[in-house]
């Protein structure tokens, strides 16, 4: 009777992962694992995807808010030029009005920015409420690795990912590239500053959350 091999939790997260890598590369066949690591998920730790979900998306919002903050800023600026006379041309009233309109414009969108990072907060609160609670609970898996591959041009290259996997090693529920990591770490000063710029909102947003440990 032949005998019946055990796939390993590695072996099967492999099975999963290896797949979804190659069908993003240009040369897939030269796809070969150098480093692979696979580690438990837990409900109190911030490694977990919906939390990179949001730190993403987050970047992306304050990104936006601040771009259009900085031209609300310049237009003022550029509007008081106009706006500082005792006696106003024709074309300087109407470069006044060019200005205070693309400020107004651009405060219009600093401010619809603004409601979605407060919403986005509102809306996944329950990640902070997890990460503070101290309940420990397996939320899945989460596999991190490097590669080697080829460029088109036949050069050899190194990448990376990170890819989160369900309980049963079944399915991949979320991955970040190598782009993202960068991303997540440009934005690392994004999000202290969303923290202080909206401190007083956040503040509101999260009264009711405590701190594991906190005894009041």
């Amino acid at each position: 009777m032949a005998s019946c091999s055990v796939k390993t939790n590695e072996e099967k997260a492999r099975e999963l992962i290896v797949p979804d890598v190659k069908e993003h590369l240009i040369k897939p066949e030269k796809f070969e694992i150098a480093e692979f690591r696979l580690d438990s998920c837990f409900s109190d730790q911030p490694q977990n995807p919906d939390m990179f979900k949001f730190a993403l998306d987050l970047n992306k919002i304050y990104r936006e808010y601040k771009e259009y903050t900085e031209e609300a800023e310049r237009a003022e600026s550029y509007m008081s030029i106009y706006d500082n006379s005792y006696y106003q041309s024709a074309h300087e009233k109407l470069q006044e009005n060019k200005y205070r309109s693309e400020m107004e414009k651009a405060q219009r969108k600093a401010s619809a920015a603004k409601d979605k990072i407060l919403q986005l907060y509102k809306d996944n609160k329950q990640l902070f409420v997890d990460a503070y609670s101290g309940n420990h609970e397996f939320t899945g898996w989460v596999a991190t690795f490097s590669f080697r591959t080829e460029t088109a041009g036949g050069h050899d290259i190194m990448g990376g990912a990170m890819y989160f996997l369900d309980k049963d090693l079944t399915k991949i529920i979320y991955h970040l590239s190598e782009d993202d990591f960068k991303d997540l770490d440009v934005g690392k000063s994004n999000l202290e500053d969303v923290k202080y710029e909206f401190e007083e909102e956040l503040r509101e947003i999260f009264k009711d959350v405590k701190v594991k440990g906190d005894v009041n």
